[in-house]
């Protein structure tokens, strides 16, 4: 039994992230914690939690010291443009896929125009980089135990090279995507005589 139960590793993990702290390592503690399935469960509630109280943290509260935060943080200049016109689907979800800090995307997200239904929608593409995390916790918790067999060590290293293939693919062909549709909808350029 872990000495900490989940409903309150939820509530600890929906604070942090609604607050905009780091939570990586208590993503990866749920997995070896709680093992893959119970572990998964646990983050993608919490995280779900999480991501709207920050959204309306964000929108509300905490909305001048985060304007203060993002203007002196230089990261936060990348996002300029998703805080001053609404970010659709396909951006938001490149901003998910991309290795950008969560809460620099959900503070930028939350202070522009961008809609909430888009930005909960693009927030299902963190699930495999969770679902990754935690079984990183989960075997590295297993295998201190020696509970892990080569054969369950091999089916989870096939499983992470696979999902980080398949997120690679759909990054790609969402960037692609995107590029091609800027192309289609920029106006012509005008050519001198």
């Amino acid at each position: 039994m872990p000495a900490i139960h989940p409903c309150l590793y939820l509530l600890l993990l929906s604070a942090a992230v609604g607050l905009g702290l780091p939570g990586g390592a208590l993503v990866v503690g749920a997995g070896a914690l709680f093992g893959p399935g119970l572990g998964l469960l646990t983050v993608l509630i919490a995280q779900a939690i999480g991501l709207l109280l920050n959204w309306r943290l964000c929108r509300g509260l905490l909305r001048p010291k985060m304007e203060r935060w993002l203007a002196r943080t230089p990261k936060a200049r990348r996002l300029e443009p998703l805080i001053g016109q609404p970010a659709g689907l396909k951006l938001l979800l490149l901003l998910r896929l991309a290795l950008i800090p969560m809460n620099l995307v959900n503070a930028g997200c939350a202070l522009g125009p961008t809609r909430l239904q888009p930005y909960a929608l693009a927030s299902l593409a963190l699930i495999p980089r969770f679902a990754l995390m935690v079984l990183a916790g989960a075997t590295g918790a297993e295998s201190m135990r020696g509970n892990l067999s080569p054969l369950s060590l091999t089916a989870r290293w096939v499983a992470v090279a696979a999902s980080a293939a398949v997120l690679l693919v759909v990054a790609r062909r969402l960037q692609f995507s995107n590029t091609r549709n800027d192309q289609e909808t920029r106006p012509p350029e005008k050519r001198l005589p």
